[in-house]
């Protein structure tokens, strides 16, 4: 006897374009299928020595960041704190220190981490996915020895400028 055997095949995960196995998946600018060329990474380290106890602006999220990590290299008595250009205080602000968790704030959602077991080395960090819709400022609340703060960030990348041609049309008509 014959026996018919079916095959059967487990259906590929959809891709980021909701198609079954089409493989795409997001880049680092959040283009489906994209190839990472339409956005770059900006990053850098605040390793500034500061003398004065307060705020002190490191760093400046332009407006349509995405995928913000301000991270402190290692945990310390200082604070980060975050304002709108507006001077709307997000997190951390008029001396006052919020609690870990989610604030809105620059048009996206801001994740405020401040790991607080004894053991822990690792320092506080404000985390959001973006895009931002306004200049955001990010402060230092200067309380000891700045240990490096990390930034990091995603920007569109600059438009091509075709350059405009004359038109030339005849005078006078």
């Amino acid at each position: 006897a014959e026996v018919n055997r079916s095959i059967f095949t487990v259906p590929h995960s959809p891709g980021c374009d909701h198609y079954l196995g089409s493989g795409k998946v997001m880049d680092k600018c959040g283009v489906c299928g994209g190839d990472n060329a339409t956005c770059r990474r900006i990053s850098g380290v605040f390793k500034h020595s500061l003398t004065k106890v307060g705020y002190h602006k490191i760093v400046e999220i332009p407006e349509g960041a995405t995928k913000i990590n301000i991270t402190e290299m290692v945990k310390s008595r200082n604070y980060l704190a975050l304002r709108s250009r507006s001077g709307r205080s997000i997190i951390n602000g008029n001396w006052a220190i919020d609690r870990p968790g989610k604030y809105e704030g620059g048009g996206t959602m801001f994740t405020y981490r401040r790991p607080n077991e004894i053991r822990s080395t690792a320092g506080e960090s404000f985390l959001a996915t973006g895009p931002t819709n306004e200049i955001l400022d990010v402060y230092m609340i200067f309380q000891q020895p700045n240990p490096g703060v990390h930034y990091e960030y995603m920007l569109p990348s600059e438009k091509p400028v075709v350059p405009q041609q004359p038109s030339h049309r005849p005078e006078g008509r």
